[in-house]
């Protein structure tokens, strides 16, 4: 359940476009509900697609995006490191889908958040490199804004230090040229890019609240952190105040929104 409550006056807009990563389930559920409420979201103001399912609409390629404030690219289960032939059509159905949408949101510079798998999806599309050696299990670390970040009309707003949730197996280990680094971690560098205007992605979970970790400490163990230590993960994720990082959907989702004429 999200933590949050904004007492921003909602007005209608055009909705934005959650472009789904993963399969249906509670991580699913909580994450919707927490970017409607820190993005100050009505029900018609979040667009969901499965980019898992075949009969949903490709974003890619038979949606209109002018007819969204933004876009926003969920996490995944599905990881670009697992062997080729290990990967199921719906794995590949997801890498291919988002890798297009990626490519598209770059070439126009249209509003996008990608998180976690939809950053590392970004980099890969624009000439970046996946890594190993840079994972993060269930945790909170530091996020400190770059120079950059500070200065950016979106990051510039949050604290220039802040922790936020995160656990992923990938990283990205080498930018492309035309991303900017916005906020850098001490284990995992990449933490929040820019590209262009209006393109950005974390590494970081923006969309996790503590009741949201909880949930992802009770479906991961033996995943992102060794089963027999979920004690500890719950104490080390209940003692961190992620509210800096749950900015994150606020901004995006103040700094894009579009409104229609009444």
């Amino acid at each position: 359940m999200a933590e949050h409550v904004n007492d921003t006056p909602r007005s209608y807009s055009k909705p934005f476009l959650l472009a789904v990563c993963r399969p249906p389930g509670l991580i699913a559920e909580d994450e919707v509900a927490v970017i409607k409420e820190w993005g100050n979201m009505s029900d018609t103001e979040l667009h969901q697609v499965s980019l898992l399912n075949p009969s949903e609409p490709n974003p890619a390629t038979e949606l209109e995006l002018t007819k969204y404030s933004g876009v926003i690219i969920t996490g995944s289960p599905f990881g670009y490191a697992h062997p080729q032939e290990t990967k199921s059509a719906q794995h590949l159905l997801v890498e291919e889908r988002v890798s297009a949408l990626a490519r598209r949101v770059v070439a126009e510079d249209f509003p996008t958040l990608g998180i976690c798998f939809g950053l590392q999806t970004l980099a890969r599309a624009t000439g970046g490199m996946l890594v190993g050696g840079f994972a993060e299990d269930l945790q909170a670390p530091e996020i400190r804004l770059t120079d950059a970040g500070k200065a950016d009309p979106l990051t510039g707003k949050l604290p220039a230090i802040f922790r936020s949730y995160t656990g992923h197996s990938d990283a990205v280990g080498q930018l492309p040229a035309t991303a900017t680094l916005l906020a850098s971690g001490s284990f995992c560098h990449v933490q929040m890019v820019r590209w262009g205007k209006n393109v950005y992605g974390t590494q970081f979970h923006p969309e996790i609240t503590t009741a949201g970790m909880h949930i992802r400490i009770n479906s991961y163990g033996d995943t992102y952190y060794p089963a027999a230590q979920k004690s500890q993960v719950i104490a080390r994720c209940n003692a961190a105040d992620v509210k800096g990082a749950n900015q994150v959907i606020t901004e995006f989702a103040n700094r894009f929104r579009c409104q229609l004429p009444a």
